[in-house]
């Protein structure tokens, strides 16, 4: 005996899967969107420096702060003379001068401090949170491996799957469809024989209608806006390969098949009927009728007397 889920079963694993798919989008959603988390930039770490308190492939989220703010033991990320690649050291020391304060840092896992200090101006701002791990993720994805494994992959996958969903549900119309015309079928079932009940559907459904419901007309229109950006999307992720732009292309082709999904069944635009079949249909409602003349009643036939009784038996 195979076994089932039971309803309860079911709402658990729906939300076991939902709290799992959290986790696991969320720590790049951050490092994506470090506004989320009240930050304002986010860097992978390169070098072993800060071990073991940040260590290669981690991801340090970085909030701006006012260098007057900035006390030892802080964890700064800063720029150094004219290099691109900002730093990530902690202070030991703040010293001020004329021109401002200044930091006196050093990386957890070096032995002396970094020559010379870092003015206030330099600063980028103060880690706030540290993400490990997925600086690896990151950086396989901005590579052609990775880009392919991590975004054009998943991407297949997903069409795929959104069109296999319109197939399958496009079958089980038509089987709907094919049982609802079975000529073995009860003649008059009770939505259908009962008007009461045929008017209470239809009331309902043009209740339904006037609550506010969305159109298929709407559907369709964000459709078509998506069908125009998804593209753009896909375009703008393989040219700048940054998290931000995959998950935006990934986010609208999933919400363009998800659409597509939901708008072509209700819209009907494959089930329409043929021309041939509606003029089949036509030819076959001009058909004339052939009446039995035996099964009709004869027009000079008069119905017979009613019989009545006296209450003996006999007829009178």
């Amino acid at each position: 005996m195979t076994p089932t889920l039971t309803p309860r079963m079911k709402r658990a694993a729906n939300v076991l899967g939902i709290a799992v798919l959290i986790v696991l989008v969320a720590p790049f959603a951050v490092y994506a969107a470090p506004e989320v988390v009240g930050a304002d930039e986010s860097f992978v770490v390169l070098t072993p420096s800060m071990t073991p308190a940040i260590a290669p492939g981690d991801v340090v989220v970085v909030a701006e702060r006012d260098p007057t703010t900035v006390v030892e033991d802080d964890v700064i990320t800063f720029v150094r003379g004219s290099s691109d690649v900002p730093v990530t050291h902690r202070v030991i020391g703040v010293v001020s001068t004329a021109g401002g304060v200044e930091f006196e840092t050093k990386g957890d896992a070096n032995e002396g401090p970094d020559p010379g200090l870092v003015p206030g101006a330099n600063l980028v701002g103060v880690v706030v949170l540290t993400i490990p791990y997925i600086g690896y993720v990151i950086q396989f994805a901005g590579t052609r491996a990775g880009f392919l494994a991590l975004v054009v992959l998943p991407f297949g996958l997903l069409v795929a799957s959104e069109l296999w969903s319109i197939v399958r549900s496009r079958s089980d119309d038509a089987g709907d469809a094919l049982a609802s015309t079975d000529p073995e079928a009860p003649v008059g079932s009770d939505a259908g024989a009962d008007p009461d009940v045929a008017e209470t559907v239809a009331d309902s459904t043009t209740a339904a209608d006037e609550t506010g419901g969305i159109s298929v007309d709407a559907v369709g229109g964000a459709t078509a806006v998506l069908a125009v950006f998804a593209p753009y999307a896909a375009y703008a992720a393989v040219e700048l390969r940054s998290a931000a732009s995959i998950a935006v292309a990934v986010a609208s082709a999933t919400v363009l098949f998800g659409a597509l999904a939901v708008w072509v069944p209700a819209s009907g635009v494959v089930d329409r009927v043929r021309p041939g079949d509606s003029a089949s249909s036509s030819e076959r409602s001009a058909e004339p009728v052939t009446v039995d003349p035996s099964s009709a009643p004869a027009a000079d036939e008069t119905p017979a007397p009613t019989a009545q009784t006296d209450g003996s038996g006999e007829v009178e």
